[in-house]
């Protein structure tokens, strides 16, 4: 069983490349969270895992909040449990996150994987050019076949990128995730038609349509842009994304 979490496609191709050498059925935390199910029923499974992104250099906002929820039905003693975490180029401490939350509900984390993406961020940065993103999925799919190898064989690794002091990325979480799930900066230009996929896609149910375009309710964005690469118009900015391009991994379906 993978869980995983996605908004751009990056980790659910993960998940998916995973499954592919495992078997293993993949469920979306983001449709979860849409429908406010909290329970996984885990009856059987060999492996489970959590494939998720890296914000801040550590585990998603949405995505650790969310899994302090989730109850994890009939697992049985000897499954074998594993993160991966998606990132541009550095995991942080994702995996400790992710290994602290499971042991509050007694399970233990036998391995964890960093893999590198082409970056989404584009609050901060420009989206690359086809060719180096080509050129990243590529090594993205080399890095996947060794780590699905061992995910396959179950063994207990720990193959994340070097990681940052705790204080570093405690001090960045402190004074970048409360502005981040903030709504204020999100705008919509004159390009939006109305489809409404921004609100089916958000995996907090913080967006509605009003009159035809999207209001941002509450601020508690995921600030998983979602709603601002999938817009088939690029209608939604937030700060100066306008700029920066856009992003969908173009080997999954989203």
């Amino acid at each position: 069983m993978i869980l995983y979490f996605s908004a751009t496609g990056n980790s659910k191709y993960c998940a998916e490349y995973i499954s592919s050498r495992t078997s293993d059925e993949i469920i979306s935390l983001n449709d979860m969270m849409k429908t406010g199910v909290c329970s996984v029923n885990c009856e059987g499974a060999e492996r489970l895992g959590i494939v998720a992104p890296v914000y801040d250099w550590d585990l998603a906002y949405a995505v650790s909040e969310f899994l302090e929820r989730v109850s994890f039905e009939n697992l049985p003693d000897t499954c074998y449990v594993y993160g991966v975490f998606t990132c541009g180029s550095n995991g942080g401490r994702a995996d400790e996150t992710l290994r602290d939350i499971l042991g509050r509900k007694g399970i233990t984390l036998n391995a964890a994987f960093t893999v590198s993406m082409p970056d989404n961020y584009v609050l901060m940065f420009r989206t690359a050019s086809p060719d180096r993103k080509a050129e990243h999925l590529a090594k993205a799919d080399d890095t996947l076949s060794e780590f699905a190898e061992d995910i396959a064989a179950k063994k207990d690794v720990q193959k994340m990128t070097r990681k940052p002091s705790r204080f570093f990325v405690r001090l960045i979480r402190k004074f970048f995730m409360p502005s981040q799930r903030k709504v204020k900066g999100f705008s919509v230009n004159d390009n939006c038609i109305g489809c409404g996929l921004c609100e089916q896609v958000c995996p907090m149910n913080i967006i509605t349509l009003k009159d035809k375009r999207p209001v941002w309710t509450r601020d508690e964005c995921a600030c998983c842009l979602g709603c601002l690469h999938r817009c088939p118009k690029q209608a939604i900015n937030r700060g100066k994304s306008a700029k920066n391009g856009r992003y969908i991994n173009p080997n999954v379906k989203l």
